[in-house]
């Protein structure tokens, strides 16, 4: 008998479990952006997102990244997107070897240390990056250190479904 009570409560979570709702992002798509001379593309997907800032400024400051690509997984809530970065690829005016990394250790160093002479393009960040966003019709507005870090602006950044 306790053998079938045991079994009855085991479908019954199964079942439960099986019938939460999952969250479905809304920032799924392709956004765009452009803040002065920089153009930044989120490629973002359920789990896992794509960014990259083209600075197309025509005399760019020494120091200054002209492409960062960073890939990473994505979680969230109706309010909050928090990245984990996997992957960052960086390439600076001065600097003939671009910045590429998948290493975990190099990437905590990259984002969570500020810049210095040392590291030109360290962003001074919290680990892991997170930001919150709201989303208008075809507009997200996203606000966090990590869109002033990768703008080299204000920390709030609006924009456009593609």
């Amino acid at each position: 008998m306790r053998r079938i009570f045991l079994l009855f409560l085991i479908i019954s979570a199964v079942l439960l479990l099986s019938t939460c709702e999952e969250f479905d992002p809304q920032w799924m798509g392709t956004w765009v952006a452009t803040v002065d001379d920089v153009e930044i593309t989120l490629d973002l997907e359920k789990w896992e997102g794509t960014v990259t800032v083209v600075n197309n400024d025509t005399a760019p400051l020494s120091g200054d990244a002209l492409l960062t690509i960073i890939k990473g997984s994505l979680d969230g809530d109706e309010t909050t997107m928090t990245a984990t970065i996997t992957y960052i690829y960086q390439e600076y005016k001065d600097v003939v070897d671009p910045l590429v990394t998948e290493d975990p250790f190099e990437i905590i160093y990259v984002v969570t240390t500020l810049p210095s002479i040392d590291c030109e393009y360290c962003l001074g960040l919290k680990w892991p990056c997170s930001v919150s966003y709201v989303i208008e019709g075809d507009t997200i507005t996203l606000t966090g250190e990590l869109i002033s870090a990768l703008t080299k602006g204000p920390n709030t950044l609006t924009a456009t479904k593609q």
